[in-house]
């Protein structure tokens, strides 16, 4: 049998809620059944030490591994109901342990209140996340350097993610299959697994639909004008005139109520766009980039890779069949 290509931990301590660690568990093992032997997760349970575990709900369980030296792909933090105080007591060794993982370079995913083993680690200072609201006031108060983003369903930040409801936190695992297994396989999952038809269409709710969730009318209405006019060349001073406000107050409640700031908004509602097309037409990538409002192919794959970690014909090869690709116009 063949080495697996990815390497997925999934970390385990007492007062984790079973749903997240067998959710995710179950949605990779999903992932590998529907992929070649060279394309496989191996997912390890992981404790910090040789003792039993109790999940919330009661039952005990065991890691598969024993925090270590072993360098994984991805670590995954399960959601957790308890006394924080206490159990980062009980597990000194998971901070240090996780900051020295994430700067080999692996993806830290805290599921709703698993984030606060990446805040507790230090690696996520100045940085953005979203927790469980019920612990999001802790959180700001334990942890005042960073932004708590208590109005968005998911966050990442520099390769840390964070998601704040059951929802959102499958919507998170499903956004961590498309970044290794490509767009694809994740929308094939996404229709098994969800009743939510929205879904089937439109995976990337952590780019977009996370930034809806806000109580700011004005925002809104700015929004429903960039989401139908994307394409257009804009002005951040006629768009804010639009909604009644100054340039400099438009952008500072657009932050404040998004987590992001209208230019990058602007650019995650393009990409999207984008990569519905690079999947589904035979368009160049050129005339898709032109397409969705950039004046050359170069802009378009840098603004792209920023928020893909991909170029577009990367994006293309990944979700398309060999024989479709084959047929498709130059680029």
């Amino acid at each position: 049998m063949s080495e697996p290509k990815w390497r997925v931990a999934l970390l385990i301590y007492n007062g984790a809620w079973a749903s997240t660690i067998y959710g995710s568990l179950e949605l990779f093992h999903s992932a590998n059944l529907r992929q070649s032997q060279d394309q496989q997760f191996q997912c390890d349970l992981l404790s910090a030490d040789n003792q039993p575990v109790q999940l919330y709900g009661g039952h005990s369980i065991h890691g598969d591994a024993v925090i270590g030296e072993q360098t994984y792909d991805l670590i995954m933090l399960a959601h957790y109901w308890g006394d924080f105080e206490q159990v980062t007591q009980q597990y000194p060794d998971i901070p240090p342990w996780l900051a020295k993982q994430y700067a080999k370079g692996t993806r830290i995913a805290g599921i709703n209140s698993g984030i606060f083993w990446a805040a507790e680690a230090g690696i996520l200072n100045g940085g953005r996340a979203t927790t469980y609201w019920r612990h999001l006031r802790e959180f700001e108060q334990r942890y005042p350097d960073i932004q708590w983003q208590a109005n968005q369903a998911s966050v990442e930040h520099e390769g840390i993610y964070s998601s704040n409801g059951q929802n959102a936190s499958m919507d998170l695992s499903l956004h961590l299959l498309e970044m290794f297994c490509g767009p694809s396989l994740a929308a094939g999952l996404g229709r098994d697994i969800s009743s939510d038809t929205r879904r089937i269409y439109d995976l990337n709710l952590i780019n977009i639909a996370g930034f809806r969730q806000h109580r700011d009318l004005g925002i809104h209405r700015a929004q429903d004008w960039l989401d139908e006019y994307y394409t257009e060349s804009l002005e951040l001073q006629d768009l804010a005139k639009q909604i009644g406000m100054s340039k400099r107050t438009f952008i500072r409640r657009f932050q404040k109520a998004t987590g992001e700031l209208p230019s990058r908004y602007l650019q995650r509602l393009r990409v999207e766009a984008a990569k519905h097309r690079l999947g589904n037409t035979q368009d160049s990538i050129k005339t898709i980039g032109m397409g969705v409002g950039y004046r050359d192919i170069s802009s378009f794959s840098k603004v792209f890779k920023s928020l893909t970690d991909i170029t577009p014909r990367e994006f293309r090869d990944r979700l398309r069949p060999v024989y479709a690709r084959n047929t498709s116009k130059a680029d």
